[in-house]
């Protein structure tokens, strides 16, 4: 009989250990949907605390308060409402929770399901995102925040924690170009997100809306996809939440915790689909290609890049390295006495706006064939792959009778450069036109005697004379005002459509 007891007992614990993988504190373990309460069984009391729950996501694992943070809240509820801890991977060193607390882990594995956030936030009205350290005085102090996002139009109710006031600030996000600019608000209460220390308070329903309710940085995160959503945040002035034990408390620790939050910025604009990034006081931050990484879309096909598909526009890291490699380009064509020019989509963009097409993958020029033997990188490119001095990279296109300018050799964004020859004053392409392009024709050699020039990517360019005959010759009457996408008949997502006109 005691064998047998020995076996049963042994049995239980191990089934309790094999269901930690989503719930579990310092303490044991948490069954799923149990946070201070069953979830869903909340009581109905009127009190609005008894339907908030309290998440602390924002924490580090080597340097925390979040045992004494957590108790701070639920003190202050006085029992009302519920808390949870939430992280990415199983914390470690555990955390010691107040009983009944589960410590939710968002990243699965083998044995450990992904949450359900739905579930966890069950019966709950309200959500308010605690950061690690801040220290709640009051149930008096939550519901005034309950009762400023209840009684205002803003989405999100924001305070800090400590004596550092939050920063306001407005976001333009310019989806299609991949892109938020961010301004000052100064003395506003009314912002599109905030940074510093902030507990932020949201409907449940408003945070599972997001497709990134639990990413970080929260404050970032939120303001971004709420910046998407037309939210507005309030910023509480008074009522600032307490601060507990000093963090990051040496050099060391500060350097490691602000290497973390690079690293969580980098990935949230990813996810986001941000890649150029303009502070309030005017830098410039990139998060998408470099010249030692590969561009940021495959092959195209159909003439129709990947990232039209998605509702955007040309990457602006893209566009940065497409702008680099052709005034790289036109400097060693000056150079060696070339006479070249723009050609189709990249001389349209330059009259309608004096930059690449915001939609455009790469930067065509033609040049006369004959001046092909003047510019030494391009004839040691018609037999062998050639990198400059300046990491540009020459090669014959492996597809046709032209030449590729290549970012870099990890980046293969690209400058084509066709060879023209004239036969009784009309300019034929060296070998049979096979892109399948409208504009791709020959024409009258007039065009070019004498050459032109236009403003491209910031600098003088050379262009056919008569630019406006020039490419309706090419595209079609009216083709200056008249933008379209490279392949009409091809679906595209409807933002795109209204993008043209704007």
């Amino acid at each position: 009989m005691l064998v047998v007891m020995v076996v049963v007992c042994v049995a239980v614990v191990m089934v309790r250990q094999a269901g930690q993988g989503v719930w579990g504190n310092g303490k044991g373990t948490i069954e799923a949907g149990r946070v201070g309460r069953l979830a869903g069984q909340e009581e109905d009391t009127g009190d609005p605390l008894g339907r908030l729950v309290v998440l602390v996501r924002e924490f580090e694992t080597f340097d925390n308060d979040v045992g004494e943070t957590v108790t701070s809240v639920l003190r202050a509820c006085g029992g009302l409402c519920r808390a949870a801890v939430v992280s990415d991977q199983v914390v470690y060193p555990p955390l010691v929770l107040p009983p009944r607390v589960p410590s939710v882990v968002l990243t699965p594995d083998l044995l450990r399901p992904r949450p359900n956030i739905h579930h966890l936030l069950s019966g709950a009205r309200h959500v308010l995102l605690l950061p690690d350290g801040a220290r709640c005085s009051s149930s008096a102090q939550l519901r005034d925040l309950v009762h400023l996002l209840e009684g205002g139009d803003a989405q999100v109710v924001a305070v800090g924690v400590g004596g550092t006031p939050l920063t306001c600030h407005r976001y333009t996000l310019q989806v299609a170009a991949w892109t938020l600019t961010v301004a000052p608000a100064p003395q506003s209460e009314a912002c599109d997100a905030v940074s510093g220390r902030a507990a932020l308070l949201l409907h449940t329903k408003d945070l599972l809306a997001l497709t990134h309710p639990m990413a970080r940085p929260l404050p970032l995160s939120i303001g971004v996809q709420g910046a998407a959503r037309g939210w507005k945040v309030h910023v509480g002035r008074g009522g600032l939440l307490g601060e507990g034990r000093q963090l990051f408390s040496t050099e060391h620790l500060r350097w490691k915790k602000e290497g973390l939050e690079e690293e969580r910025r980098r990935a949230l604009y990813e996810s986001l689909g941000i890649k150029k990034v303009v502070s309030s006081g005017g830098d410039v931050h990139w998060y998408g290609c470099t010249r030692t990484t590969p561009r940021c879309f495959p092959t195209v096909v159909q003439d129709t890049p990947q990232y039209l598909h998605l509702g955007r526009w040309t990457p602006p890291c893209c566009l940065e390295g497409l702008r680099a490699t052709a005034r790289h380009v036109f400097q060693v064509l000056k150079g060696c006495r070339a006479r070249w020019w723009l050609e189709g989509g990249t001389l349209l963009g330059a009259v309608r706006s004096g930059d690449i097409i915001p939609w455009d993958y790469d930067v065509d020029i033609g040049i006369y064939a004959a001046d092909v033997e003047r510019c030494p990188a391009i004839k040691a490119a018609r037999w062998q792959t050639l990198e400059d001095g300046e990491g540009f990279v020459w090669q014959r296109a492996p597809d046709g009778n032209f030449f590729q300018v290549h970012f870099s050799t990890a980046n293969h964004l690209h400058v084509d450069i066709f060879p023209f020859t004239p036969h009784g004053g009309t300019m034929t392409r060296d070998g049979a036109w096979s892109t399948g392009h409208r504009q791709d024709v020959d024409f009258p050699e007039h065009f070019l005697r004498p050459l032109a020039a236009v403003t491209f990517a910031g600098v003088l360019a050379s262009a056919p004379n008569n630019v406006r005959d020039f490419l309706e010759l090419k595209f079609g009457p009216g083709v200056i005002e008249t933008p379209q996408y490279p392949n009409p008949d091809l679906p595209l997502p409807h933002n795109l459509t209204a993008l043209l006109h704007t």
